[in-house]
């Protein structure tokens, strides 16, 4: 037997008679037989390995026109593309149908959105979610693998780029400024506003916002025996926490707090000079004995500083006590006054 030709205009080879029977056309080979059949108990068309209908299907199609594949799936050529879907709208999905837990890549064609997520259900329980400005979202936890594990955030070209923290009440970044070459860690979501800490391309590091002053110690006629709080003018203020000669701690920390006065007019006679640092929990001083330090009125200069646990809205101030004499005693007006959260 050789070729068969069925010509025509619309030439067709009709196999079975429409009753309930398989239909095969099957390759006899040397070394192995597949066949092209019609599963009429399955309502599929078959195609597969061997001679039995039904044994060993490589690719099954079903009256949904499903189309089920039971080996390996190569695509060769120089560019090949597998494409789902038709241009419709319609979501797409390959699903993975595993033991336990079923996953799914698809494209959620109502938001525009490439998924990878858990489940057979397109949109449910998404794990990473690609936008068409390709933003991804991720649903949980990533995880950075491997003996150098790198995450590299920009492609060397002239951006800024960014981390940010999206909290319930405040949002922060981790940033680079590029235009400036700093690493930046700051309050909200904008990077360069708000800026808490700035590393430069030297490693140098600010802190723009750090709590601190400086300010111009002024007291005249400081009076006897009499716990005087000392003038401050303000030379910086860094985050507005000094005000009626009083530094307000913004938050819980240890705060350095120093002074340096220039005491004029102090009388021989006075038996006791305290120079003090006072704080909401605890005064700070040192006592000096003018009498025993010099025989007649002098100038004196007393240097001292102190660092200070304080809790938040805790204040400080810098007082001066003199007694013995009769003289009053002046600050003069190189004195000066100074503070800074430090931890």
């Amino acid at each position: 037997m050789g070729t068969i030709q069925i010509d025509g205009s619309t030439p067709k080879l009709t196999i079975g008679n429409a009753t309930a029977e398989d239909a095969t056309i099957l390759f006899d080979g040397n070394a192995q037989d597949f066949y092209i059949a019609l599963d009429d108990s399955a309502d599929d068309l078959l195609i597969g390995l061997g001679s039995t209908v039904g044994s060993t299907p490589a690719i099954s199609i079903d009256e949904n026109l499903a189309v089920k594949t039971y080996g390996d799936i190569t695509m060769t050529g120089t560019t090949p593309t597998l494409t789902i879907g038709d241009a419709g709208a319609e979501d797409t999905a390959i699903v993975f149908d595993g033991n336990a837990q079923d996953f799914y890549i698809a494209l959620d064609d109502s938001a525009d959105d490439l998924l990878i997520g858990l489940g057979s259900t397109v949109g449910t329980t998404p794990a990473i979610s690609i936008d068409e400005n390709l933003q991804s979202t991720f649903g949980g936890d990533v995880i950075i693998g491997g003996a150098t594990p790198t995450l590299t955030i920009g492609d060397a070209g002239a951006e800024d780029t960014k981390i940010v923290f999206d909290g319930n009440a405040q949002d922060f970044h981790i940033g680079l400024d590029d235009s400036s070459d700093d690493l930046v860690i700051g309050l909200g979501s904008t990077l360069g506003t708000t800026s808490h800490i700035v590393i430069d391309e030297t490693g140098a590091v600010t802190m723009p916002l750090q709590p601190a002053f400086s300010a111009t110690a002024t007291s005249s006629n400081i009076p006897l025996t009499t716990q005087t709080t000392i003038d401050l003018s303000e030379r910086f203020d860094t985050n507005a926490d000094l005000s009626s000669n009083t530094f307000t701690a913004p938050v819980t920390g240890k705060y350095y707090l120093s002074y340096h006065f220039y005491l004029t007019s102090l009388d021989a006679d006075h038996t006791v000079l305290d120079v003090k640092i006072v704080t909401s929990n605890r005064t700070h001083g040192v006592t000096y004995k003018p009498s025993v330090i010099f025989s007649a009125d002098a100038n004196f200069s007393v240097t001292g500083s102190q660092i200070c646990d304080m809790d938040a809205s805790d204040t400080a101030t810098f007082v001066i006590y003199i007694v013995g004499g009769e003289a009053q005693t002046d600050v003069h007006g190189d004195s000066t006054a100074s503070g800074m959260l430090i931890g």
